[in-house]
This record gives structure tokens, sequence and C-alpha cells, in this order.
């Protein structure tokens, strides 16, 4: 798709930056929802399709140049100093506005995707096997891994400590969500005695999780209060699990779902510190 397409189909000036286009792409997810089109089922998967397409040209588009963000190009914005003197990778520097305009830039396209997968319930693992959420699930996971790659190679950028430690929060909490995607359905079994015991658990502290994510990162989830309360609730679950049935046939998936707990948790601290 070319980019004036994407543009037009987002509803976007040709010079929108990328937050614009996370905003356009998030409103108009909900427009074309099923949920929202129950007598037109096939035109909205047409059109979150032409949306989901349009949304990769534009970004992919916008994040191989300058990202201009608040009218400040990231091409002009650092002091920093030429190639040849900048810091060797790895090497903490001082702060640099395109290393921060950067992440901000990797963070808004890393909540277009969980939006996008709350939004069409692919946090179900066997409900997006089949049909078009199977195409948005494959799709999500896509973009959901270039972020990751995206926020691993920002680790090489010169920038200050403060900051490289907000790389290192942000994609460790990407990375972690990205390995929670990949769970897939267990074989088709009736849990009975200690398995069933560790399977409700297991679930209660899965979707308080959930229910923890969306309502810190999307408002419209429900009171950002409730985010504390739910976060220590699938602590308490998942540390059950692990701790009195060990050997269950889902403490692998319990660890999947702990390590993304404790790295949301310290995304939580970042964002809280601004």
């Amino acid at each position: 798709m070319d980019i004036a397409a994407a543009f037009r189909i987002l509803e976007l000036p040709t010079g929108a930056t990328l937050e614009d286009v996370s905003v356009s792409f998030r409103r108009l997810l909900k427009v074309y929802h099923p949920d929202r089109n129950l007598d037109r089922s096939e035109w909205s998967h047409r059109k979150t399709v032409e949306l989901t397409q349009a949304y990769e040209a534009a970004t992919d588009y916008l994040r191989a140049g300058p990202i201009d963000v608040g009218g400040v190009s990231t091409a002009t914005a650092d002091a920093t100093p030429p190639e040849d003197d900048a810091p060797e990778p790895g090497v903490y520097g001082d702060y640099s506005v395109a290393l921060q305009m950067r992440l901000a830039a990797e963070f808004d396209l890393l909540l277009d995707q969980l939006y996008a997968y709350y939004s069409y319930g692919l946090d179900n693992i066997h409900l997006r096997m089949e049909g078009s959420l199977r195409y948005r699930y494959r799709n999500t996971l896509r973009r959901v891994k270039a972020v990751v790659e995206s926020l691993r190679d920002l680790q090489n950028w010169p920038g200050s400590r403060t900051q490289h430690g907000q790389v290192a929060m942000v994609h460790r909490f990407a990375a972690a969500f990205y390995e929670n995607m990949l769970i897939k359905p267990q074989d088709h079994h009736v849990p009975t005695g200690d398995e069933r015991k560790a399977y409700r658990l297991y679930v209660q502290g899965a979707e308080a999780l959930d229910v923890a994510i969306k309502v810190r990162l999307f408002e419209e989830y429900g009171a950002p209060g409730t985010s504390p309360s739910s976060r220590s609730m699938a602590e308490r679950a998942l540390m059950l699990v692990l701790a009195t049935y060990p050997r269950s046939r889902y403490t692998a998936e319990t660890l999947i779902k702990y390590y993304l707990l404790e790295s949301f948790a310290a995304l939580c601290e970042v964002l809280d510190e601004g």
C-alpha cells in the first residue's frame, strides 16, 4: 500500500506523526469493531484488514525516517556530538532527546498492538486460532515482535543511564508480553483433582493480570485504582500454582505469566516516575 493511500484510510494528512497515526488507528479500530457492526461482519473484517495494512504502511514509513514528535524532528533535536565523537554503543552519555523520542514512539506502537490485542479478545487463546481472529492474532504478534527488536536496538543508542534504564524496562515488558502471546492451548482434556485446582488458579491469575494491564495502560477499561488490586490478585494466584502445584501441566504457562507480571510491575514504576 502506498503511503498516500495509507494516510487517507487513517483519515490523516500526509504530514501526520506517529502519535497521530496511533490515535487515529485506535479510534477507527473502535468504529470497525465487529461488536459494533453485527449486521455487516464482512464489511467490518474488510475495513479492519484495510486499516491494519494502512497502519503498518504508515508506521513503517515514519519509522524509516526522522520522527516528528510535537513539531520537533529527531534529526535536529539532539545536541549530541558528531558521530565520530559519540560514545561507543552501550556507554552511558548525556541525556539524548533523540533516544527519548524514539522510545516514546516505540512505546506508542506497542500500546497500539496491545490495544488491538485486547479489543478483539485475542487474549482468549482458543478463539484467536480460528477465522478472522487468527489473521489479527498473527498480525499483532508480528508487530509486537518488531517493537521488541527495535527496543533491543535502542539499548545501543547513546543516552543517559536513566534513559537506558527506561529502555530496558520497556523492552523487558514488550518481550514478556510477546512470550505471553505465544502461549498455545493445551491438548483437549478435562482437568481433575489437583490439576483442576491448578487450572482454576492459573486462569484466575491470568485474567487478573489482563485486567491490571488493560486498566493501567488503557483508561477506558476501568478505574485506574483497580490496577494495583488486580496485580496483587494475579500475584497471589500465580504464586499459589507455583508453590502448591509445581508439577502441574500449567507450570510453564504460569511462569510466563509471572514473568509478565514482574515486568509489568517494573514498567508501572517507570510510568509513575514520568
